[in-house]
């Protein structure tokens, strides 16, 4: 790589003046002078005396004295050339000095400290004088003490030298320059207008004069504090410029990075002093949070479920404190009311103790659970005993297409269960049935729907070992659409009379790209070496990762694996060659011979398809698992069928879905929206941008997604939330109804862990880190006024000599001297003097 020097020396040089001088390169010096000066005179004096002696022949006084004064100049000419006059130039540099303002911008900042004791009180009191009456943040410090009295801390800062403020957490950001007073005053002219060194991005300057372009207010967000990389970069972004000191806003809880001790070695070593103001309140913490909330995003009505918390806490070991759950109406007026309570001990520090809370809800709609503690008068921080979740609670009406090749045992008992299920509406479509047969469902239908206004009306496609040859592409392109683009599920259960024509025909090839399983080409091999019939039955496994899963749990059972085990039999099942990369497998053939180099055959599996959800059973014998009890057969057809449903639930409309990455962050990342959105007609939308907007308490804000080019009705965008919080992003699609055509999604803006674990000021390491560094020195907040006055003026200058010009050696003083002697040679020839 190619380094310019000369371009970053001059960067550092923030005002140059030029000075031309005329010198005399053999002027001689000492006695030589005093003989120089004796000579000349006798010249002058015998020149003089020869032309007063040449007046006797002839001539006036006035052409002898002319003439005389002709041949002085000679002699002072030929003298001058023997000193060599030159043309000497200076370049005075002026290389401005820094103080470097480092402001803690780590999320910690962003607390709300409530003052216990009065030696802590009184530190702070100065800057803010109602922290006696309410919880104090430490942003607002900052604010006040920079930008109280026209930010005369700053203006006083910058009467030396100029000043670099940065903001850093776990890497620094310069937010602005100002220059120093005397280049306000007009003592030095500046150069630029923006700081454009290599290390500084046109970061703004600043006249210390103008205060209201002083920005004092930043944002808290990062996840960590690094006070030594802090340093270090903020030096090397001074570029080599003298650094008068670093004054630093913190509370000093550095988790990433230098030691305090390395950070004072390094600033030693480059002899610059660290000037600290503490913020913050230094009172070892007594602290209750709620650290996490836990609940299912959808939930049906009348269904239980649970709401998991974890309480942590500081200081506060063996004491007894309460615990509520709040439950308000999204969008509904007032603070909610308390329909649960708990009471805990709370354990040693940084411990968390699990609460889990039971409830159910009657209602539909968008729920907010606020799970909180009451807050004590003598905790340290007061903005974490309270975190916020919101569930969707939806009509538990699903509605499910059930088609199926032929009256089997499966059908028989999965159509019945459903109907009856008070959380369905079935439509059951029989192939085999007569054209003028009763059909079997709650809503009933004449002919498979065949539309998509038909179609997308169902949640969920449940194909029971169906007949392939009544599916047209233009079918199963529907169904395909139904599950990725619009949520919806779709369940394959195969059976004996089909299974095989269903996993090789031309038309189905849509439906089993979108199903969990890749199909074994030779499965009627295998089928004919294990035979269709089967008189003994197999257990079936359930794996160790899929313990626990949804669709799994049985009533009155812990452990999926032995309850499966003592439930699960398999007589005859159709054999797949795997599951796909992305699928999970929740059952698998517990019979050794069952196996290929893929593992046992794979019974159960579901997966993601698009925005739906897919699933594939191998065996067509779960009718026969009544008896253990009809709430085994019961409650694992229904969790299925909502399992895969819930694709669309999250989504909560058919014509769209917003999405992100994951469902918590850490305050200060960047959330990566995106959104699959579609027409009326079904159709991608084709709009060049669409708007959401995001809410997190009382902070509201727009975001403009823009049109994926090769995504036909994809959208996206990023952003970084303000604050902590419940961040629920909504979505109105365009040219629909504004009550139905909505899509939303919510996420949790949490504190970094690390920023929250130790909240306190660490008074006494940023006194010791202070100290260790020459000229140094802690400050209280109150005591921050006293600061400017200690950071010494420290800007240089230097003068460069350039190469001189010489004056003697040119041709005008040849011609000089020419005309000189001629001149006086033309009038002695003209009064004809000898």
């Amino acid at each position: 790589m190619n380094v310019n020097w000369s371009n970053i020396l001059l960067s550092q040089v923030d005002h140059i003046e030029v000075e031309r001088r005329l010198e005399f390169a053999a002027l001689p010096s000492g006695w030589w002078t005093v003989a120089t000066m004796i000579i000349a005179a006798v010249l002058v004096y015998a020149i003089i005396w020869f032309y007063r002696r040449e007046g006797r022949i002839g001539a006036s006084l006035r052409v002898r004295m002319v003439m005389a004064s002709l041949r002085i100049c000679v002699m002072l000419c030929l003298l001058t050339i023997l000193f060599e006059p030159i043309l000497a130039t200076y370049l005075h540099r002026w290389v401005s000095s820094y103080t470097l303002v480092l402001v803690d911008a780590s999320a910690s900042m962003d607390l709300q400290d409530r003052y216990r004791r009065s030696e802590d009180l009184d530190r702070i009191k100065s800057v803010v004088t109602d922290a006696t009456q309410k919880p104090v943040r430490r942003t607002d410090v900052i604010d006040t003490l920079l930008s109280s009295d026209d930010h005369r801390f700053l203006r006083q800062l910058a009467e030396n030298n100029r000043v670099k403020v940065h903001t850093f957490a776990e890497n620094v950001q310069t937010q602005y320059t100002i220059r120093a007073a005397r280049e306000s005053n007009g003592d030095t002219q500046e150069s630029a207008e923006s700081d454009e060194t290599p290390n500084n991005q046109n970061s703004p300057v600043l006249d210390a004069n103008h205060g209201e372009s002083m920005v004092t207010r930043f944002q808290a967000t990062g996840a960590t504090t690094d006070i030594g990389r802090a340093v270090r970069q903020s030096i090397e972004k001074a570029d080599r410029s003298p650094v008068a000191g670093v004054v630093l806003l913190t509370d000093g809880g550095i988790n990433r990075g230098d030691s305090y001790e390395d950070i004072a070695r390094f600033a030693e070593d480059h002899e610059i002093p660290l000037h600290i103001v503490g913020v913050g309140n230094a009172a070892p913490p007594r602290n209750v949070r709620v650290a996490e909330v836990i609940a299912p995003d959808n939930v049906f009505t009348q269904d239980p479920f649970a709401i998991v918390t974890q309480i942590s806490a500081q200081g506060m070991v063996g004491q007894l404190v309460t615990v509520e759950l709040v439950e308000k109406q999204a969008g509904s007026a007032g603070d909610g009311q308390v329909v649960a309570s708990q009471e805990v001990t709370l354990a040693e520090d940084n411990t968390t103790e699990p609460l889990t809370f039971k409830h159910r809800q009657e209602l539909v709609g968008r729920f907010v659970y606020q799970v909180q503690v009451p807050l004590s008068e003598d905790e340290s921080v007061s903005d974490d005993n309270t975190r916020k979740i919101t569930v969707n609670v939806v009509d538990n009406k699903i509605r499910v297409l059930v088609v199926a090749g032929a009256p089997s045992w499966e059908y028989r008992y999965v159509s019945r269960l459903l109907e009856r299920d008070e959380t369905f509406e079935v439509s059951c479509w029989l192939q085999s049935a007569d054209d003028d047969a009763a059909r079997d469902g709650n809503i009933i239908i004449d002919h498979l729907p065949e539309s998509a206004e038909e179609l997308f009306k169902y949640d969920a496609i449940v194909l029971l070992d169906p007949d392939p040859m009544e599916f047209t592409a233009e079918w199963v392109e529907l169904a395909d659409r139904l599950v990725t683009r619009h949520g919806g599920g779709l369940i394959y259960a195969a059976s004996r009379l089909h299974a095989p024509a269903f996993a090789r025909d031309e038309a189905t090839k849509e439906l089993l790209r979108i199903l969990p399983v890749s199909f074994d080409p030779d499965a009627d091999l295998v089928l004919n070496q294990i035979g269709h019939y089967q008189k003994q039955a197999h257990p079936l496994i359930v794996p160790t990762s899929s313990q626990g899963h949804p669709v799994l749990k049985l009533p009155g059972d812990t452990t999926a694996e032995l309850s499966w085990a003592n439930v699960g039999s398999v007589y005859w099942h159709f054999p797949v060659l795997r599951e796909k990369p992305v699928a999970t497998v929740l059952m698998r053939h517990g019979d050794p011979r069952m196996q290929n180099r893929y593992g046992g055959h794979v019974l159960l599996a579901t997966q993601y398809a698009g925005s739906g959800r897919s699933a594939f059973l191998g065996i067509d014998s779960t009718w026969r698992w009544r008896a253990y009890g009809d709430n085994v057969f019961n409650k694992f057809w229904v969790q299925l069928v909502r399992y895969v449903v819930e694709g669309k639930l999250v989504g909560g409309n058919q014509r769209g879905s917003i999405l992100t990455e994951r469902d918590s962050y850490q305050l200060g990342d960047v959330i990566n929206v995106s959104a699959r959105l579609f027409d009326r007609a079904y159709q991608p939308l084709q709009i060049p941008s669409v708007e959401a907007e995001y809410t997190i308490g009382d902070e509201r804000g727009r975001i403009t997604l823009l049109r994926i080019a090769d995504r036909p009705g994809w959208y996206e965008a990023r952003f970084v939330p303000p604050t902590t919080g419940s961040c629920e992003l909504t979505l109105p699609i365009p040219d629909g109804d504004l009550s139905e055509d909505i899509v939303r999604r919510e996420v949790q803006v949490t504190r970094p862990n690390l920023e929250i674990l130790q909240p306190q000021l660490a008074r006494d390491r940023l006194i010791a880190l202070a100290e260790q560094t020459k000229g140094g020195r802690y400050y209280d907040v109150k005591d921050a006024a006293d600061l400017p006055s200690q950071i010494p003026d420290r800007h240089e200058s230097t003068t460069i000599r350039s190469r001189p010009t010489p004056l003697w050696d040119d041709k005008w003083v040849l011609l000089l001297l020419v005309g000189l002697l001629s001149t006086e040679w033309a009038l002695r020839k003209i009064f004809r003097l000898l």
